[in-house]
């Protein structure tokens, strides 16, 4: 571990992050200190000022020759373990993240119904028909960036189906929300629709008897990964036998 130490011995080392080449305050001046320093026995040139006989140093030039990095992020930060940028370290985005998308797809349905029991209603039923037009739906939206309950055709999204007694809760999550909260996507998007007091109105209406969930990966409107989530319902008492193609 290297260390810093003055040519004499018993003066106090004062760290802050900023400094000038001078200081004033009620009774305090500081001033230029001419004293060496040395970094593991090599004497390094750093800028000190001596305020009530301490020595004091900016702390991002220490984090410069011993090597550590210094930042600010709702406050003073040290990262021992990297070398001095000043700034704050970027977090690595894969280079394409890798989804089980039907695992995924499942995750939402039991969140729901998890949230449906929660609030004494029934659980929502899987619908094959339902699974396959929330792909499409999701699909559609990804690979066109059309983020809305149009199609990108003009149609409205219950066409979709042959029939137009569905509801539906749409959500488009960056990967890099993902990362930084540290959620996983289906999470993220119930959590997000819940939130919502339309949304949440969808997933807890009980005159809805079945669910579909579709996801797709496409970017957002600044270019970045995203993932279109779909959640299609259907009212109960009426049945789905055919599913639009996707819709350019």
């Amino acid at each position: 571990m290297k260390r810093i130490s003055y040519f004499f011995a018993g003066i106090l080392i004062g760290m802050t992050l900023f400094g000038g080449t001078a200081a004033y305050a009620t009774g305090v001046v500081a001033e230029h200190s001419k004293h060496p320093i040395y970094v593991d026995g090599e004497q390094v040139q750093m800028e000190a000022y001596i305020i009530n006989g301490n020595n004091y140093v900016k702390l991002r030039d220490i984090g410069k020759v011993v090597g550590f990095n210094v930042f600010w992020k709702d406050g003073v930060q040290v990262d021992s373990s990297s070398p001095y940028t000043g700034e704050e370290p970027k977090q690595e985005m894969p280079e394409e993240t890798v989804l089980n998308v039907e695992a995924a797809c499942q995750e939402i349905v039991d969140l729901t119904n998890n949230l449906r029991r929660e609030h004494g209603l029934s659980a929502l039923t899987k619908n094959d028909k339902l699974m396959e037009a929330a792909q499409v739906r999701a699909e559609e939206m990804a690979a066109t960036s059309t983020y809305s309950h149009t199609r990108p055709n003009g149609e409205k999204y219950y066409t979709v189906t042959n029939c137009p007694y569905t509801a539906e809760n749409i959500h488009r999550i960056a990967t890099r929300y993902l990362i930084q909260h540290g959620v996983g996507l289906a999470e993220a998007a119930v959590d997000g629709w819940s939130n919502s007091e339309g949304h949440l109105k969808n997933m807890l209406n009980n005159q809805l008897s079945s669910i579909g969930v579709g996801i797709a990966k496409g970017v957002n409107a600044s270019d970045e990964e995203s993932w279109y989530c779909v959640q299609l319902f259907l009212y109960d008492g009426y049945v789905i036998s055919q599913v639009d193609t996707f819709a350019a």
